[in-house]
């Protein structure tokens, strides 16, 4: 705009703020753009004009020239160069010098994964030979692989990429479940892939040219950030990878500018604070090194403290537009529906009462989280500056001391800072001031489960078993005589119990179960008399010991599926055999019994009776012993009898038998070595088929 409006100096102030700071192609190709239309080169007799586009090019190459986008500044600066004075091919200074330099410029672009990596190549391709085909061939033998590289990544990109909308307008991530969240997702996770995919040095980089691989990776950290700004852990990320490779500067830029985007993130602010403590343990004045750590908490709790009143606000002008709503509805009504006994006005009134008590607990809500996130603020500020200055004495030395006053005075905190520092009390101390600590919250929280939790546990820590109980009897007489806090008091009987069970007397623990099946009559009896004797590790009561080998034997058959059949041999031959659609036995109920679907009707085969195994019965006979004699190699044995060769070609495949016992080898072996008579009169009946006289056994002819 301001440039069609002639606004030069305008348009320059805007570049001076922006350009180094967005690394923007569309950005730097309007800026050169302007920098050619204010130093024209057709009147330039001094030289002056193409000196500064020459170095205004530089510096865009410089800052964007590795995007993938970049494609056009890349072929306008090699056009930019073949229109300077000079022949390329010539012989003198200006000829070689403008050679020299377009050299340099298509070696630099060629490696360069942009959309115009292929139409360079060609384009050097014809100016090397052009100029000299031997050393052309040298060049460019030199820089293919390069090129390969660029063009084989570039095809990579545009995978990745291919449904990412860049953008330097970043909007705010919306919450989970809310409209747009899904779409905002699939964006971050295209750009932390592209990330990843820099990273993993792609263009081979990171050994050959290390500074180069650092200035990608951060270049597309920048870009990524453009339209993720106020996602706090990709300012995280940018910055733990510079910290990793020795770019502390450049880290430190990361942090500064995501906490000026995000002055409420506790992440940004928290690992600033930690470089910060870090990188000033040289400071031997206390006061002036905590200083500088607390700075970046002043931002956070500053901005969280404001949140917490714009939500009050917010909470107040949401009632406020309530009421005057109703009050409207009101006016418009007849008088005598105004009467607070009509049944409308009841109406209206608890109408507007729900939607007052909606918002006002909407609102509780989010006040109650950024509460929990200025406790946690508060307690970062203290054990950091624990860590600088000790204990301290508030109001005459700093310390921990001093900013566990300062949060107590500005409220809004929750119980989480008072048993953050009794806790630090005790532990790192071993301060009586702990105790003291808890009873303050005691006092200030009676129907915070937490709170009592840890104060048990403090208690108990330091064995005064007495304020222990009686801690533990004030809690939860409290919170059992409302029924819709007796849940609360679930973790604190379970605390307790668990400790009794251990160190404690059997009829104080039989009397804690008594009370928590009277509260808690849906937790099985089982599983509380288990508590006892059991941690999280290991349960006594519940594991089952091997008392006999029958215990563990192998199932050989499970009913019901044919998946769970191959656990055994034995198994997958009842599944295959019992399930074969060529049974010709009646199985009905026997699949009934397991379980298995019953068989379904089939087509009739056409090779099915006897008559079609006749027909038959040649093919399969070849099949078996070949086509001919004269094919069968020496010393192989002899060809099956025709009974045996009909026979197994009325039997199911071989591939139908899966029992291990069945060796199919030994049986053809066995089948081949059988001697079968020629007339059924041949047939010797033994002995034992005759009757004891000596006579014909009466069966011996259902027998034949």
């Amino acid at each position: 705009m301001e440039s069609e409006l002639n606004e030069f100096f305008r348009l320059e102030q805007i570049f001076n703020r922006t350009l180094l700071a967005t690394p923007s192609v569309q950005l730097w190709s309007v800026y050169l753009d302007y920098i050619r239309r204010r130093n024209p080169l057709t009147t330039d007799a001094s030289g002056e004009a193409r000196k500064t586009i020459s170095s205004a090019y530089d510096m865009a190459i410089q800052h964007v020239g590795m995007d993938k986008d970049s494609g056009n500044i890349w072929t306008d600066y090699i056009e930019f160069i073949r229109s300077g004075p000079g022949i390329v091919g010539g012989s003198g200074w200006q000829d070689q010098q403008k050679m020299d330099l377009l050299r340099k410029a298509y070696q630099r672009a060629i490696g360069v994964p942009t959309q115009a990596v292929n139409t360079l190549w060609k384009e050097y391709d014809q100016f090397e030979m052009n100029l000299n085909k031997l050393t052309g061939r040298k060049f460019l033998q030199e820089h293919s692989p390069s090129y390969m590289t660029a063009r084989s990544s570039y095809t990579e990109l545009q995978n990745i990429t291919r449904d990412l909308i860049r953008t330097s307008l970043p909007p705010l991530p919306p919450v989970p479940g809310s409209e747009g969240d899904v779409e905002y997702s699939a964006q971050a996770d295209i750009w932390k892939r592209w990330i990843a995919w820099e990273k993993e040095d792609p263009l081979v980089l990171k050994e050959e040219d290390p500074a180069a691989y650092k200035s990608r990776v951060v270049y597309f950290y920048k870009q990524a950030l453009m339209a993720l700004a106020f996602l706090p852990e990709m300012w995280f990320d940018a910055a733990e990878f510079c910290f990793l490779n020795d770019m502390e500067d450049a880290g430190t830029d990361f942090l500064k500018k995501g906490i000026d985007a995000n002055p409420e993130s506790c992440l940004l602010t928290f690992k600033r604070a930690d470089r910060l403590e870090v990188t000033s343990d040289s400071e031997q004045d206390s006061a002036k090194r905590a200083a500088k750590v607390r700075e970046p908490y002043d931002k956070l709790l500053d901005a969280l403290y404001e949140l917490i009143n714009k939500a009050r606000t917010q909470e107040t002008q949401d009632v406020e537009r309530i009421e005057a709503y109703f009050a409207s509805q009101n006016v418009e009504t007849q008088p005598q529906n105004d009467d607070e006994d009509h049944p409308e006005a009841k109406e209206r009134e608890a109408a507007k009462t729900a939607q007052i008590d909606a918002v006002r607990k909407t609102h509780s809500v989010q006040i109650n989280v950024i509460s929990k996130t200025v406790s946690f603020a508060w307690i970062s500020l203290m054990r950091s500056m624990r860590r600088i200055q000790g204990k301290g004495k508030p109001g005459e030395m700093a310390g921990s001391r001093q900013i566990f006053a300062e949060a107590r005075k500005r409220g809004r905190i929750t119980s989480d800072v008072y048993i953050a520092s009794a806790l630090m009390e005790y532990h790192c101390y071993k301060d009586p001031a702990a105790t003291k600590i808890f009873e303050r919250g005691a006092k200030l929280f009676p129907e915070d489960e937490h709170f009592a939790l840890e104060y048990l546990r403090h208690l108990l820590d330091i064995n005064d078993t007495i304020n222990a109980r009686a801690v533990f009897e004030t809690t939860v007489r409290k919170l059992t005589s409302n029924p819709e806090n007796v849940h609360k008091a679930k973790p604190i009987f379970s605390f307790l119990h668990e400790y009794e069970s251990r160190y404690g007397d059997l009829t104080q623990v039989i009397n804690l179960e008594t009370r928590m099946r009277e509260l808690y009559p849906e937790d099985p009896a089982l599983e509380q008399f288990a508590n006892r004797y059991s941690n999280s590790n290991f349960d006594p009561t519940s594991v089952q010991l091997i008392l006999s080998p029958s215990q563990t034997k192998q199932k050989t058959h499970i009913p019901g599926t044919s998946a769970e059949s191959h656990g055994s041999p034995m198994a997958r031959y009842m599944d295959t055999t019992l399930n074969s659609p060529k049974r010709s036995y009646p199985t009905d109920e026997y699949d009934e019994d397991l379980g298995r679907p019953r068989k379904f009707v089939r087509a009739e085969s056409p090779m099915k009776g006897a008559q079609a195994r006749r027909l038959d019965q040649p093919k399969r006979v070849q099949q078996l012993n070949g086509q001919s004699a004269s094919y069968r190699p020496q010393g192989s044995p002899a060809p099956l009898p025709r009974e045996v060769v009909n026979l197994l070609s009325i039997l199911p495949s071989a591939a139908a038998y899966n029992i291990t016992r069945l060796s199919p080898e030994k049986m053809i072996d066995l089948l081949r070595h059988v001697e079968i008579p020629s007339d059924i009169s041949q047939i010797q009946i033994p002995q034992t088929a005759h009757g004891p006289g000596g006579g014909q056994n009466p069966y011996s002819g259902a027998y034949r």
